[in-house]
């Protein structure tokens, strides 16, 4: 990005010398794995809350494997970390850390999983824009001006869809994902400003957040209820939240941004919300209408201008 650099970062005038060729369709796989691999974690932090695991249990398999398994990429960049600025490293383990697992997990005691894969993954494309070109002076395309109000259009259809066909405190499950969807805009934007190795700032998310969550656990904040639920639940739960989303991730999505930047990341991310939508149907009973196919439609146009694969592809 034009004032979004740093010595180890790529800036927005390099975007098209990165972003050609091998790398860019690697970035864009690695996009696509990434919200293959939200969609499920959607789901399945659903099934947690429905569960008797806590958000303390989830978490803790989030960012506790990570923490471990990638502390040997964490040691080697410690000399990196240090010329960083330190509010891109803050942006980095709150945006993706506690706050935003406890808020996406709050969220979803009052609100579908559909509302989760409309708000948290739709909306933060329009966040990380926004703090781009308001606070950064970002140029916006064209193309991507377009692929982005679609994207605001499909998500205020689904949204309003979802409102109108539900009752109760579904309003507070849905400013509990808006509140995550943010929370992930400034990670997504601190990640791409600090240029750290995918796996090393993977690390250091997982370690920040599993000594705040020990910390939590040690003052009674927190509770645990592994001890209450079977194996083969205690089983899919891990490999969802430590293998898929904390391990498979940290790398898949680190390198969409260092290939693709922070914009068409975020925008391809936008394809989560069909994924888990789709997901829902057979593990959570959840069913899609007309309208909400028709919205979603709008999501899919929009990832394709936002992302930039119509302007390479030329």
């Amino acid at each position: 990005m034009n004032n979004i650099t740093h010595s180890k970062a790529v800036p927005t005038s390099d975007y098209r010398r990165i972003a050609t060729g091998g790398a860019f369709q690697l970035g864009l796989l690695a996009a696509f794995v990434t919200a293959c691999i939200w969609a499920s974690w959607l789901v399945s932090v659903k099934m947690g809350a429905q569960s008797m695991l806590t958000t303390f249990d989830l978490a803790l398999m989030r960012y506790g494997v990570p923490a471990l398994v990638l502390m040997p990429f964490l040691y080697r960049a410690r000399h990196r970390m240090l010329v960083v600025p330190k509010w891109t490293l803050f942006g980095i383990v709150l945006g993706a850390g506690v706050p935003f697992f406890f808020l996406s997990s709050a969220g979803m005691k009052y609100a579908p999983v559909s509302h989760a894969g409309l708000l948290i993954p739709g909306m933060f494309p329009l966040f990380v824009t926004a703090i781009a070109v308001v606070v950064f002076k970002e140029p916006l395309s064209r193309p991507r001006l377009m692929g982005l109000l679609a994207i605001l259009t499909g998500v205020s259809a689904l949204f309003l869809l979802s409102f109108w066909s539900l009752d109760g405190e579904v309003w507070k499950g849905d400013l509990y994902f808006i509140g995550a969807s943010f929370c992930w805009a400034v990670f997504t934007i601190s990640l791409r400003v600090a240029g750290l190795p995918p796996l090393a700032a993977t690390g250091l998310l997982g370690l920040v957040s599993t000594t705040l969550l020990l910390v939590l656990l040690a003052t009674g904040l927190v509770t645990s209820g592994m001890g209450a639920v079977s194996m083969g639940e205690l089983a899919g739960q891990f490999f969802v939240q430590a293998v898929l989303v904390g391990l498979c991730t940290g790398f898949s999505y680190g390198y969409a941004i260092n290939s693709l930047g922070a914009e068409r990341t975020a925008a391809m991310g936008a394809l989560t919300p069909v994924m888990a939508s789709l997901l829902a149907i057979p593990l959570l009973h959840e069913s899609i209408g007309i309208a909400a196919a028709v919205g979603l439609c709008f999501v899919c146009v929009g990832v394709v201008f936002a992302s930039g694969i119509v302007k390479s592809s030329r």
